[in-house]
Formats: C-alpha cells, structure tokens, sequence
C-alpha cells in the first residue's frame, strides 16, 4: 500500500504449468533469475538479499552465480530482527541505513522478500516512527545516486504461507501462481508493453475510471514511461536509469510519472492493507494534482496520523502503473491486487524522483483500480480491466527482449 522500494523462456513450458512441488525447483528458477533476468557475466559482483525464508532460493541462486562466474555475497534478515529494528528500536537511534552503501559498489542486486510475516512484524509500530525512517532515508540520498552507478536489479517475489493466510487466499494456488507469474512469456509481454509505451510517450492526457467510482483525468508532459517485463538484456543494463536496469520477477507492467499538478477528478481505491491492516473504502478527490478530502472506511486512523506527520507535497499525483502479466490474477475483495497482474491500474501520490518526477521525498501511497478503464486521448487501452490494445495476435511476432 505504501513505502514503495527498491518485486524464462527456457522455463516457459514447465512453469506455466506449475505445482507447488515444482516451486521447489530452486535450481531451475535460479538458472533463470541469474542467467536470463540478470545476465550476470563473470568477475561481476551480485549481492543477494532475503529473508530466513527464502534462504534455498537465495543459496540456489549464490551457486549459480558462482557458476556463471560472478562473486555472489548474501545478505539475510529475519522477521525477529525486521521487528527489532522497525518496533523496538529507540527512536532517537533511527538514522538513515549505513549498509544501504554497499549498493553503489555492487554490480547486481538480486533481491526476495526479508520478511516473511509483515502483519506480525509491523505489529505496534507507529505513524511517528514510519515518518521518521522515511525522513533519514530521503535525507540520505541513496536512491538518487543509483542512477550514477552501473548497477541492475532483479526483485523476486517468494510465495509466503503467512502472507496467503493474512490475505486469506488459499496457499496452494496462490503459490502455482506466483511460479506460473514468474515462468510467463516475457516476450510477448515486453512486445505489448513496447505498443503501449508508445501510444503513451506521444500521448497527451490519460482519463481512469472505474465501476466503484473513479474519475480522473492527468496529463503526461512526455514524461519518461519503463518497462518492466522480467529480462535485462544488454541494451538494458546501459540505461542510465536505474529503473531501466531493473526488473521483477513475476515481471510485467509499464509505469511512469505524469505532469504532477495535472491531476484532477476522483479516486476511488480498491481494499488494500496498511501496515498488514485492512484498509478498505478509501475516497479522495485531486485537484491541481493535489489529493484532497482522502478518508478510508476502514484503516483510516493510522492512514490520517501518517498524512498529518509527513509534507503535503506526498499527496501530489506521483506516477501511474498497468500491469501485463496474464499469469497474475487479482483478487480485490481480499485486497490482494499485484502492481504487475493483466490489466491491474495503480495509480500513486508522493514521491517520484527515481522515476523521473518532481515530487521530492522518499515515501508515498500507492492505490490499486480494479476493474479500471484507461484512455489515452480517447483511444481505449485497459476495458474493465482487461487489456485491449495492443492484442494478444499482434503481440505474436515477438519483441526486443528475449533477443539476446
């Protein structure tokens, strides 16, 4: 919901058909997150990170990047240690990560979720000490210095039993669909992102609506749009943005900013969480790209206490987001709406700088439109959501990733 951060082919076949016993397979993920997203070539230097949970897909991946010849140093977290520092911490000690500088040196960084349990580990934490830990991270700088750097990333979602269970989505399914999401076919993908980016980088003015309610209108001001369809080829990792080097994994979306203070009209959010809580039947109106009268049926305490602790600029219209990844599959009533599946709109305020924006800070609220209808300039993209343009028969002939 909020904090955003810094989440084949040869697979294709078997993991569109995945299992949960097949999600075991680390070995074969591996080979792919390593030697298809990443493309790490020898002497390169790939931090891993991840939690005590994700430890047999991140020493499966350390092998391979071994084996590919690289130089893999991983680095593991817990929730019991997540907890200590984001809960029991004292607040006076909060300051900005100093272990974040070893980013700027790496070549690759292969990234899997460090907590396995948010909900529990986010338990107790207040508004204060969030807008606090946001504030040390934008004064630290970190992320503006990426795109200085060589550095390319690959962010692997990995299936978590609690996260199912707190989602109250049953485990089996949701963990074949996040291997099938992982395994789909990016070159289809990245062919009707290349369409859509397109339509959007000469396009003018987008208009989102939706059953539920909203209506909102930006301008696009030729802003920069990326690509995310899970490979970095080697066009790729000489981008100089950061956000051009990097994927996720399940990959599969196009996202960019928009003229800040274009926005105007209404946003109704799909139910989402905050903080591991519900948060359902949020409303705002934009104006001038400013979000304003924002309330939440449920939830909406902890959301007014963080937007009252933090600068008003974080309620200005930030960035936007579709999702291509047919594998990934949305389920609104549970507030679980994945940024990357098929036809999924997000639409997000605060800060933008990483892509390309004007907004300063280094947090922001993300809201997920379900079911949305989005027009560029009259012509229709996303349909209730489902994607329309480009179709999946044009998409046939292939694109520029996966050409290696």
């Amino acid at each position: 919901m909020k904090n955003r951060y810094l989440q084949t082919s040869g697979l294709l076949g078997l993991l569109l058909l995945a299992s949960p016993v097949f999600g075991q397979n680390y070995e074969q993920i591996a080979k792919q997150i390593v030697n298809t997203s990443a493309g790490v070539k020898p002497g390169e230097l790939v931090m891993i990170t991840g939690g005590k949970h994700t430890l047999p897909l991140m020493e499966a991946i350390a092998v391979e990047v071994a084996r590919a010849g690289g130089q893999p140093n991983m680095l593991l977290n817990t929730d019991k240690v997540a907890r200590a520092t984001s809960v029991e911490m004292p607040e006076s000690a909060i300051q900005a990560s100093k272990s974040s500088n070893w980013l700027l040196g790496a070549d690759v960084l292969i990234s899997l979720p460090s907590v396995e349990d948010t909900k529990a580990v986010l338990a107790g934490t207040t508004p204060e000490r969030q807008a606090k830990f946001s504030k040390v991270a934008a004064e630290a700088g970190v992320n503006q210095k990426l795109d200085a750097t060589k550095l390319r990333g690959v962010s692997v979602t990995f299936p978590s039993k609690s996260f199912a269970a707190n989602q109250q989505m049953d485990y089996a399914s949701y963990e074949q669909m996040v291997w099938a999401g992982i395994g789909t076919d990016y070159a289809a993908i990245s062919v009707q992102a290349q369409q859509i980016k397109q339509l959007l980088a000469t396009g003018k003015k987008v208009h989102i609506t939706s059953p539920s309610g909203t209506d909102l209108t930006f301008q696009l001001a030729a802003r920069p749009m990326f690509v995310d369809d899970g490979v970095l080829t080697a066009a790729d990792q000489q981008e100089k943005m950061i956000l051009n080097r990097t994927v996720a994994l399940p990959g599969g979306r196009i996202y960019g900013t928009c003229q800040e203070t274009s926005g105007t009209g209404r946003l109704v959010a799909s139910p989402s969480t905050w903080n591991g809580k519900p948060f359902q039947g949020f409303k705002a109106e934009f104006k001038g790209g400013q979000m304003t009268n924002a309330k939440a049926e449920v939830g909406d305490e902890d959301f007014q206490k963080w937007l009252a602790l933090n600068d008003a600029s974080l309620m200005k219209l930030g960035y936007f987001s579709i999702g291509l990844n047919p594998a990934m599959k949305v389920q609104e009533q549970k507030g679980y709406t994945p940024a990357t599946a098929a036809g999924m709109v997000l639409v997000g305020a605060g800060g933008n700088e990483l892509q390309g924006g004007q907004n300063k800070g280094g947090t922001g609220i993300n809201l997920a439109i379900a079911n949305a209808t989005v027009e560029v300039d009259g012509q229709v993209i996303v349909r209730n959501g489902q994607l329309v343009s480009p179709t999946t028969a044009k998409a046939a002939s292939g694109g520029k990733k996966m050409q290696k």
